[in-house]
């Protein structure tokens, strides 16, 4: 028999330990050792609970990667990019930014998936240039883009005649329209492209061609061929001619203008509906300058102010405004999306 208290073995009917003196009262089987920790089944990982610890095993783990590569790599996907704009922490595992298999489930801002499936990546749809109106920049380039068009009442001209469509080819009366107010443009907003002299086919201002060109296509993706820049369409009886001509790469216009376009109509984009292909449906308001303003009178840094702003900026009416829709296109340009005029005055 075994002691209880001490363990040592004594004579069966011995009352008393001789080694502590214990009673050891009735006779009992040996004391099993204590049970090893359990060990997983072969295979199998141990449990482990969350902890602080991995963020810093992961930390250890990419200092490995990093050493055994022999270079600082830009670390992406699986482990996520080093550093956020200027911020010099370091994205590890667990992160919103790295990839969705390794993201920690325990993160606040990402909860799992029903039935442990994980979430399917969205689809990219819709234009890889994206027209943010909440971005500054954006919405100043595309204020100020409509507004080359509304000042010169391009919007309001074309939608008598059915509206501007450059998708279809242009009509001979198309071509005159734009010569007219890509004209007029010049007048309003770079008077200095207007030439005017004694020229010696009789005519007192001109402008290159090749200018033309450039503006017209920097606005609408179109251009045009002398042909195309040369009509008359003076009214039998009118003194003054309405018509152009083009020689030697220059447009000569025989009707003379004005000074340019006071209280000019000015554009405020409030929509953006993304169409695809990088085509975009602008729904802008338009609201007529005050105070004998010119176009040239409006600091370009106005077409980025909040529409309240801007309104008051230009001296306008803010109850005499109107609203209407074009079609653009656009694509990537230094800061902010660049714009082509498809469609405008088109209207069911």
């Amino acid at each position: 028999m075994f002691c209880t208290k001490c363990g040592s073995e004594m004579p069966d009917g011995t009352d008393f330990c001789t080694n502590c003196g214990a009673r050891m009262g009735a006779a009992s089987p040996a004391a099993a050792p204590a049970e090893p920790a359990s060990m997983p089944a072969a295979g199998m990982p141990p449990v482990q609970k969350k902890s602080h610890k991995r963020a810093v095993i992961v930390g250890m783990c990419v200092a490995g990667v990093l050493v055994a590569g022999g270079a600082a790599l830009a670390l992406t996907g699986v482990l996520g990019p080093l550093g956020q704009g200027n911020s010099s922490q370091i994205t590890v595992l667990g992160s919103d930014e790295g990839s969705a298999e390794h993201k920690d489930k325990g993160s606040a801002k990402e909860k799992p998936a029903a039935d442990g499936d994980e979430a399917d990546e969205p689809e990219q749809t819709g234009s890889s240039v994206k027209v943010d109106l909440n971005d500054q920049a954006t919405y100043a380039a595309a204020n100020l883009f409509l507004s080359n068009f509304t000042e010169e009442h391009f919007d309001r001209d074309w939608y008598q005649a059915g509206g501007f469509d450059s998708t279809d080819g242009l009509s001979d009366d198309e071509k005159y329209k734009l010569v007219k107010f890509i004209w007029c443009h010049f007048i309003d907003n770079a008077p200095y492209r207007i030439e005017k002299g004694d020229y010696d086919n009789g005519n007192s201002q001109r402008v290159a061609t090749d200018v033309i060109n450039r503006e017209l296509n920097r606005l609408t993706g179109l251009t045009l061929s002398d042909a195309d820049m040369t009509y008359d369409r003076t009214p039998e009886g009118q003194a003054i001619p309405d018509s152009a001509e083009v020689h030697g790469g220059y447009l000569y216009l025989k009707q003379e203008f004005g000074q340019g376009n006071y209280n000019p109509p000015c554009a405020i984009v409030t929509g953006a509906t993304d169409l695809g292909d990088n085509i975009y449906e602008l729904t802008y308001e338009v609201y007529s300058a005050g105070g004998m303003l010119l176009p040239s009178d409006i600091p370009e840094g106005t077409y980025g102010l909040p529409k309240n702003q801007f309104i008051a900026a230009i001296q306008a009416d803010a109850s005499m405004g109107r609203t209407e829709t074009c079609t653009v296109r656009v694509a990537q340009g230094d800061g902010a999306p660049t714009f082509t005029l498809l469609e405008m005055g088109v209207y069911d």
